[in-house]
């Protein structure tokens, strides 16, 4: 299998198993040798048929200043789940160097190196599946409820590398069913949309459902900011394809749901339309909304005439004490229960 391979990604951060440790940043190395089907991109010469290795890098630090870890092990595989979250890599090898540890000998390094395949959750397989097929002009695509839908041919529509890349940033929630499994195979089906490639995943938050009836389950939320050659009506039909894989139903507006999928921001655009309102027009007044953005973006601002700076934006949210963040490692899997 052909490969990537990505060296000396630094960055510095507080892990470790001393307490002075759980203070002071020091630096640490990450190597990421990334394996996969690198035939398209070799004909194509089409950026969306590879993997972005900076965008890899970037995900790589991330994960480096992100939540602490006693433990460079542990570190190690927390990154190399984060890189198989794009679909297009099975299998990577990661090797973290710890140069600055705590040795009482000389010593010229440290490191761990693990090996990792992809094991996608259940039904993950059977939508990327679907958008594969829709990609590859299958129009009729069966989703995960056993409905058919055309639209999943137009949202996956073949992006060429003529075509400009945006950025976006995607809004999550649900609060049907096993809620937190629900967005990591949404977050994995998004950066699988030929065109797609999430950057950033924002920390799980648990919401009251506001404004609903007494007893309506909480919400989880989270944000997701990608880069994409798809224009922002054919991102949004894929956002939908999705849901629908997930049963959601677009005749309950405001009601409970698996899955919501909303783009909240798209270059900076404003557009007053119906059909897609550019930025999304109730964004301003939600804090499981802004807050997952800020913790992505905190320099961010919201465009439009309620636009400013999402963190002031975030601070006179109606909901802002309604909501709790309950897990900054919820794409890695378990359960925020």
């Amino acid at each position: 299998m052909d490969s990537i391979r990505l060296t000396g990604v630094r960055a510095e951060a507080t892990h470790g198993v001393l307490d002075f440790e759980h203070v002071e940043p020091q630096p640490f190395v990450v190597d990421a040798t990334m394996f996969l089907d690198l035939a398209e991109a070799g004909a194509s010469d089409d950026l969306t048929a590879t993997v972005d290795y900076g965008q890899i890098a970037k995900r790589i630090v991330n994960v480096i200043e992100g939540e602490h870890v006693d433990l460079i092990e542990r570190l190690a595989t927390k990154i190399a789940d984060s890189i198989l979250l794009s679909h297009r890599i099975q299998r990577v090898i990661v090797t973290v160097h710890k140069p600055n540890a705590p040795i009482k000998v000389p010593f010229g390094d440290v490191s761990v190196t693990i090996e990792r395949a992809r094991d996608p959750e259940p039904g993950e397989t059977t939508l990327a599946a679907q958008i594969g097929a829709a990609a590859s002009g299958n129009t009729d695509v069966a989703t995960a409820n056993g409905a058919t839908t055309s639209a999943a041919a137009d949202a996956a529509s073949n992006p060429t590398a003529s075509n400009p890349v945006h950025t976006a940033i995607v809004a999550m929630g649900g609060n049907i069913g096993d809620v937190e499994q629900t967005l990591r195979a949404a977050v994995v089906a998004i950066d699988g949309v030929p065109g797609n490639q999430v950057n950033g995943i924002s920390p799980l938050y648990r919401t009251a459902a506001w404004g609903m009836e007494p007893g309506t389950p909480d919400f989880l939320n989270a944000a997701v900011e990608l880069t994409t050659t798809l224009d922002a009506e054919t991102l949004l039909n894929a956002l939908q394809t999705i849901e629908s894989a997930h049963g959601r139903s677009r005749e309950v507006h405001w009601g409970s749901r698996p899955l919501d999928l909303d783009i909240i921001d798209f270059d900076g655009e404003t557009r007053d339309d119906p059909h897609l309102t550019l930025p999304h027009p109730r964004a301003w007044q939600r804090a499981f909304v802004l807050a997952p953005w800020a913790d992505l973006e905190p320099e961010a601002r919201l465009a439009g005439p309620h636009g400013g700076p999402i963190a002031e934006l975030l601070a006179s949210t109606p909901d802002h004490d309604a909501i709790e963040r309950v897990s900054d490692s919820w794409i890695l899997g378990g359960s925020v229960d």
